[in-house]
């Protein structure tokens, strides 16, 4: 099965590159698209909640009609506003069904504090992640910085899930750190991982905040079989369950 992870700079729901990209997608037999964090939303920090509760109805209405228009599964972080209180989550739309993962840990040090600005629930021992399973194969759906958490994987490991998927909005000189994670996450558990990250330039604190893509594909074998570097762009990759299972049973680490 093919699916695709776009890396994108921050642009409205309604922009025709969006739907340029989704109808090539559709053309190559894709069956799920991924997006980074804050593609339809802007980045939380010094932002208004007020954006976030007057925008979120709408934007998710659009990315229905996206789904519905391109028979597409779409993988989305999504900022939710509800009962006055914002979440952070990811959202898995399927036509005029969503369903939403509220990530278990978030960032909380002084220059990026979610903790502060969200109102996720933070249980000490987490739930399993979203999961879902297509063509086989057995996907779940953490945020990025979920991927430090051992009992986060734990969870992953104990359901069998194949392939991990991971918006991301990583900065500052951590490209070669994150590659790292990755590699040792899907080696050690046999999942291969698509990570998917931001690209944009902000100033906060009188300095630069390069959140500088790099989105990868990364095989249940640890190794990086595909980036998209610093560009913007779609990378489409091409499941194969058979591959997969050859990996998990020749390593037996699960």
């Amino acid at each position: 099965m093919n699916i695709a992870m776009l890396q994108l700079f921050s642009l409205a729901v309604n922009d025709t590159r969006l739907g340029k990209y989704l109808q090539n997608c559709k053309k190559q037999k894709v069956q799920i698209v991924a997006f980074s964090e804050y593609v339809f939303q802007p980045f939380f920090r010094d932002s208004d909640p007020k954006i976030f509760h007057s925008n979120y109805a709408k934007i998710l209405k659009s990315l229905h009609k996206l789904s519905i228009k391109y028979k597409l599964t779409l993988i989305v972080p999504l900022i939710v506003s509800e009962d006055n209180k914002l979440y952070k989550s990811i959202a898995f739309i399927e036509g005029e069904k969503a369903q939403f993962y509220y990530q278990q840990r978030l960032i909380g040090y002084p220059h990026w504090n979610e903790k502060a600005f969200f109102d996720n629930a933070l249980p000490k021992s987490p739930k399993t992640p979203f999961v879902f399973e297509k063509d086989g194969l057995k996907f779940a759906i953490i945020a990025g910085f979920e991927i430090h958490f051992d009992e986060i994987w734990l969870k992953l490991k104990q359901t069998r899930v194949d392939v991990v998927i991971m918006p991301c909005s990583n900065t500052f000189e951590t490209k070669e750190r994150w590659r790292i994670l990755c590699q040792a996450r899907a080696f050690s558990n046999s999942m291969a991982i698509l990570r998917i990250n931001s690209i944009d330039e902000l100033s906060y604190d009188e300095a630069q905040w390069k959140f500088y893509g790099d989105s990868l594909f990364v095989g249940a074998n640890g190794e990086i079989e595909d980036s998209l570097e610093e560009r913007e762009g779609v990378m489409i990759i091409e499941l194969n369950m058979e591959h997969i299972r050859e990996i998990q049973q020749a390593w037996g680490f699960r």
